[in-house]
C-alpha cells in the first residue's frame, strides 16, 4: 500500500461520527495494512467510563476504511483487539473483487452527517426500514427499530431519566462543555468537538457559552428540549449485543456506521439520543423494557427526515496518524 491510498483511507475514515465529535483514533501505516489505535486523551472518562462509545468510534472508523479499501481495490482482513486497550489491526491484500453493498455506500461516506436538528413528522416507509433493518451482518449484534411516535413513547421515560442523570451530575456537564465549540473560529482552530452551529444554536463568546451551559441549561430544560425534538422523530433505533466486550462494541460501531449510510442514501437523517444506553442503571431498564434482558442496549438513535446541517470538521491528516 503507498502513501497515497494511506492518506486516502484515512481520510475516508475520519469521516465517522465519534462521541463529542473527539476523534479518538490514531492511523498507523504498516506494510500490508493499517492499524487503527485508540486515542485515550481523548476518551471521555465520566459519561464513557469504560471505553465502550470509544470503540463504538473506531467501529465506525473501520467501517468506512474497510468500505474505502474495496472501492479502490483492496481486500481487508481485520484482527480484532482481545482487550479494552488494545488497537485493531487491518491488512490490506489487492483483490479485483468488488462487494456491491460496500460499493453502494461508498458515496455516502463524505455526505453523511449526525443530524440534531429537527425533523419533520414524515414517517419512513416499510420498504426503507427493511432497507436499514438489514444493512449489516455482524454476529452478536442486532437493531430494534421502533418507527413511529407510539412504538417508542414508552423509552421516552428512560430518555428523561438518563438525561437527569446526567445533567444533575457537575462532572458530566463539565466535560460536555470542554467539547462545546461555541463559534465557527473556534471550531476551524480545533476541528473537533460540538459546533453549535450543527446543532442550530448561535455562535457566541467560551465564556458566554460555558456560563449559560453551567449556570442555565439544567436538567429539567434539557428534558423539555428532548420532549420537543421526540415531537417531531420519525423513529428510533436501538442497537443491541449479544456480549459487552470490545469486539462488540467495535462491531456495534461498524453495524451503526453501515446505518448510517444507508440512511443517508435513503434520504433519512439520524443522530445520538444515547443516554439511556451510557447509564448502566437505565441501560438495564431499557432491556428489560424491550424483553431482551440478555442483550447489552449499546446505542439509542433517532431518525426522520430533516434539512442539511453544517458539517462538524475534522483533524488534518497529519494530527491523527502515528509517524
Amino acid at each position: 500500500m503507498n502513501t497515497n491510498d494511506f492518506n486516502y483511507l484515512v481520510e475516508c475514515a475520519t469521516k465517522a461520527p465519534s462521541g463529542h465529535n473527539t476523534q479518538p483514533w490514531k492511523f498507523e501505516k504498516i506494510q500490508d495494512g493499517i492499524i487503527i489505535h485508540p486515542d485515550f486523551t481523548r476518551a471521555l472518562p465520566i459519561v464513557d467510563s469504560d471505553n465502550h462509545a470509544l470503540y463504538i468510534s473506531l467501529g465506525c472508523a473501520l467501517e468506512n476504511l474497510v468500505i474505502a479499501a474495496s472501492k479502490i481495490g483492496y481486500k481487508s482482513i481485520v484482527d480484532y483487539p482481545n482487550n479494552p486497550n488494545a488497537s485493531i489491526t487491518i491488512e490490506l491484500h489487492p483483490s479485483d473483487e468488488i462487494n456491491p453493498s460496500e460499493e453502494e455506500l461508498f458515496d455516502f461516506i463524505k455526505s453523511r452527517q449526525v443530524n440534531r436538528s429537527k425533523y419533520s413528522e414524515k414517517i419512513v416507509n416499510n420498504t426503507e426500514l427493511e432497507r436499514l433493518r438489514n444493512c449489516f451482518n455482524y454476529d452478536g449484534i442486532s437493531l430494534v427499530l421502533l418507527n413511529g411516535k407510539e412504538n417508542f413513547e414508552k423509552v421516552i421515560p428512560l430518555i428523561i431519566e438518563a438525561n437527569n442523570i446526567q445533567f444533575q451530575n457537575k462532572l458530566f456537564v463539565n466535560e460536555l462543555t470542554d467539547w462545546f465549540r461555541y463559534s465557527k473560529a473556534e471550531a476551524e482552530k480545533t476541528k473537533d468537538g460540538l459546533w453549535t452551529a450543527t446543532m442550530g444554536l448561535p455562535s457566541m463568546w467560551r465564556f458566554i457559552g460555558n456560563f449559560v451551559m453551567k449556570n442555565i441549561v439544567s436538567a429539567k430544560s434539557e428534558a423539555k428540549r428532548i420532549n420537543e425534538i421526540l415531537q417531531h422523530t420519525a423513529g428510533i433505533a436501538i442497537f443491541f449485543s449479544e456480549k459487552n466486550d470490545v469486539t462488540s462494541w467495535i462491531n456495534v460501531g461498524r453495524a451503526f456506521q453501515r446505518f448510517g449510510l444507508t440512511a443517508t442514501k435513503l434520504s433519512i437523517c439520524h443522530a445520538h439520543l444515547n443516554m439511556p444506553c451510557e447509564e448502566i442503571s437505565v441501560r438495564q431498564k431499557l432491556a428489560n423494557l424491550l424483553e431482551l434482558e440478555d442483550k447489552h442496549p449499546l446505542l439509542l438513535i433517532r431518525y426522520g427526515y430533516a434539512e442539511k446541517m453544517p458539517y462538524s470538521f475534522r483533524r488534518n491528516i497529519e494530527d491523527v496518524t502515528v509517524n
